[in-house]
C-alpha cells in the first residue's frame, strides 16, 4: 500500500470509530485478525472483535477523537496512531454501573496491515488512570 492509501484507510478507521459504527470498524480487519487490548486482552478473529466493539460502545460513548501523531511505513505496511479520545461512561464496565463521567485518554495503536486491512493491532494506554477516572480504583493522595 502507498502512504496516501494507508492515510485514507486510517481516516476511514477513525471516522468509523468516532461514529461507533461497529460494522464499518469490523470491516477494517482481516478475518483472522489479532487485537491485543488492555481491556479485552487478546481478541482473535473479526467476529470476536466485532463483539468487543459492541461491548465497548455499550460502556463508553465516544464524544471526540483527536489524532496526535501518525507514523506510516508503507514498505511494511505498518502504522502507529496516537489518539486522544474523549468519551462518556454510559454503561456497566468492570461491574461498575454507568456514572456519566467524562473520560479522556491517549491511546497508541500499533497496526500491521495486510491486503489493505488490519491484520494485527496492539493498543497501549494507561489502563490504571482510566480505572481511577471511573472510580473503580481508589488512591490516596501523596503527602
Amino acid at each position: 500500500m502507498r502512504t496516501d492509501e494507508i492515510r485514507s484507510f486510517l481516516d476511514h478507521f477513525r471516522d468509523s470509530w468516532t461514529r461507533q459504527d461497529v460494522t464499518s470498524l469490523a470491516a477494517c480487519y482481516t478475518d483472522d485478525c489479532l487485537v491485543i487490548s488492555p481491556i479485552f486482552s487478546r481478541i482473535r478473529g473479526r467476529a470476536n472483535l466485532e463483539k468487543s466493539f459492541v461491548d465497548l460502545f455499550k460502556a463508553f460513548h465516544t464524544t471526540g477523537i483527536t489524532v496526535e501523531e501518525l507514523v506510516i511505513s508503507p514498505d511494511e505496511p505498518r502504522a502507529v496512531l496516537l489518539w486522544k479520545i474523549q468519551s462518556t461512561h454510559v454503561g456497566e464496565v468492570f461491574g461498575m454501573p454507568p456514572s456519566g463521567k467524562p473520560i479522556e485518554r491517549s491511546i497508541a495503536f500499533f497496526l500491521t496491515l495486510k491486503n489493505g486491512l488490519i491484520e494485527k493491532e496492539t493498543r497501549v494506554y494507561d489502563f490504571t488512570s482510566m480505572l481511577m477516572e471511573l472510580g473503580v480504583l481508589k488512591v490516596k493522595p501523596a503527602n
